[in-house]
């Protein structure tokens, strides 16, 4: 992408904190920042471990009565002014009272313990109405070509939004500006509302890592940057996230993030991800882009009166440097499970690490609130891009569905493919060529069949669709024993399951820069042997039937006693 007229593209990008510009390199790796050895033990034992399943029963309202944590008076954030997360249960139990608009569920629970809070505003529905939400959801993930076809989705289908906030614990105006919105969707009693929240489900992860809130810092209780941890899902939180994209299955996405001054707002500079359908994801994440740049413009806050920059699009101010490679980040993952508009939002005001602690309390609150409204610019504007586009945003997500299970090939993006977003060169051009299928062998193929299964269930976890042979079978001239696993490449999400398995791409040529992690294979670096299949005459023939979870590996022996007899 190269820059618009009037923006130094030669200009250095900003840099996030603990993060890059990092230099190019085929790692193979994705690491979590500040691992301990005993946080790298426990996570070993939940990779591949589904978050905890959301409520598909029952209609909305689905109310919570929260239970307060004792009053914590060395929260952080209470230096801010801002809502400390003791505050939080009473605040959404008294929001929940407001009227029949707002839900609270408990998502998950962080490293450090403490309650994950999925708010859900939308106009209420009955038990059946809900049901048949969930049936057309599944519909356009599991059929998207009867899907695309479907009047009753048209109509009535409510767009899914996400708003995820305080990823980073020490990024903390996200929180608040989600608590006024939720209010003034509570209270609001104007049409144009009323029609927002009967076309949509807006769901709010209030705060993402309430123990880095807490405690003022970037990480979890177990030392790990959560913003790095989507392809592995090794912290709790990130589970909760995850499990949140695939039961909610979002069309448009925000994460609040700080601070970089003026505002940045995503898409990105290249490189991008080989694995999305990033024609249909570029044409709505430029789109909002715009309207949150207007929204944040609007509230008037300027350089010299306030110390606010005007917003950034990397994709149109930028060269390189905040890319969207590696799908470690949460709206780069949520692209995998359905988003066609997700973006990084980063507010301008530091006040977290030198600067809370020397600036004075006043200026810090100054700040803190700037940043707040910004924040909830950001979110209005995309509700608002939502609203007015509703049916072409849907439209979006069931076409890269069924581009996936239709085994299509990518469109690259051009002036021509994506039109309305200015500079696209060939430097934004990155696809892939998918395989047609992988195959996790059994039996003597497989030199270990523990982390063959490891990685089938993380495959599961991510809501990848994988078979198991009832008989032995041939493909590509190999053969391969029952009980082997096959990936099926021509299914929805093909573009999480090619992440994960794929052996990854060298694009140390094309750029001389990248934000953070370029190089990572679970299907290399697992343990596991995995064979991709890149062309498979005549189809996958086979016996098969898709399994929810790994067989189980290892047993003991009959009769044995001790660890003697343990295999």
């Amino acid at each position: 992408a190269t820059a618009a007229p009037g923006h130094d593209a030669r200009s250095a990008h900003p840099v996030r904190e603990s993060g890059g510009p990092a230099s190019v390199a085929a790692t193979g790796t994705v690491a979590a920042t500040g691992k301990s050895s005993a946080a790298a033990l426990g996570a070993l034992t939940t990779l591949g471990t589904p978050g905890p399943a959301l409520r598909k029963d029952g209609g909305y309202p689905r109310r919570t009565v929260l239970e307060a944590p004792p009053e914590n008076p060395a929260d952080k954030s209470v230096k801010l002014g801002l809502t400390p997360y003791h505050s939080l249960a009473p605040r959404l139990n008294a929001l929940q009272k407001l009227g029949d608009r707002v839900s609270v569920e408990v998502a998950g629970r962080s490293a450090g313990g403490h309650d994950l809070y999925l708010v859900t505003v939308t106009a209420p529905e009955s038990a059946h109405e809900a049901r048949e939400q969930e049936r057309m959801r599944e519909l356009i993930e599991d059929s998207p070509a009867s899907a695309a076809k479907d009047r009753r989705i048209k109509s009535d289908y409510k767009t899914p939004v996400f708003i995820n906030n305080n990823i980073h614990g020490n990024e903390w105006e996200g929180t608040d500006a989600a608590l006024k919105l939720i209010e003034e969707l509570a209270k609001a009693k104007d049409g144009r509302t009323r029609e927002l929240l009967a076309t949509s489900r807006i769901y709010l992860n209030v705060t993402a890592n309430p123990d880095g809130r807490i405690a003022g810092t970037r990480a979890n209780g177990n030392n790990f940057d959560l913003n790095r941890d989507f392809i592995t899902g090794s912290q709790p939180e990130t589970r909760a996230m995850r499990q949140i994209a695939i039961d909610k299955q979002p069309a448009v996405m925000l994460d609040l993030h700080g601070y970089v001054n003026g505002t940045l707002i995503e898409p990105t500079t290249p490189p991008h991800g080989e694995n999305y359908e990033y024609d249909l994801f570029l044409k709505n994440t430029y789109a909002n882009a715009l309207g949150m740049e207007k929204a944040v413009n609007d509230l008037g806050y300027t350089s010299a009166k306030d110390g606010v920059e005007p917003p950034v699009i990397p994709f149109r101010d930028q060269q390189e440097g905040w890319d969207d490679w590696p799908p470690i980040f949460t709206p780069q993952y949520m692209a995998f499970q359905g988003a066609v508009a997700s973006h990084t939002v980063e507010i301008p005001m530091r006040v977290n690490n030198a600067s809370y602690d020397s600036l004075s309390v006043e200026e810090l609150r100054r700040r803190s609130a700037i940043n707040t409204d910004i924040a909830g610019a950001a979110m209005r504007a995309t509700l608002d891009y939502t609203y007015r586009n509703r049916t072409s945003v849907i439209a979006d997500q069931i076409e890269t569905f069924r581009r996936g299970a239709a085994g299509e090939a990518q469109r690259p993006v051009s002036e021509q493919t994506v039109p309305g977003v200015p500079g696209i060169g060939p430097e934004d051009v990155y696809t892939t060529d998918f395989p047609r299928a992988y195959v996790i062998p059994a039996g003597e193929g497989q030199r270990s069949a523990t982390a063959a299964a490891r990685l089938v269930d993380h495959l599961i976890a991510n809501d990848v669709r994988v078979e198991r042979a009832s008989a032995g079978f041939r493909l590509a001239g190999r053969s391969y024993p029952a009980g082997s696993y096959v990936v099926d490449m021509h299914q929805s999400k093909r573009g999480i399951a090619n992440v994960i398995l794929s052996e990854g791409r060298d694009i140390s040529a094309d750029v001389s820069t990248m934000y953070d992690i370029s190089g990572w294979s679970l299907g290399l670096l697992w343990g596991a042997s995995v064979d991709k299949v890149q062309k498979a005459d005549g189809g996958l023939r086979l016996h098969s039937r898709t399994v929810h979870a790994a067989a189980p590996t290892g047993s003991v022996a009959g009769g044995s006693r001790g660890h003697g007899g343990l295999r």
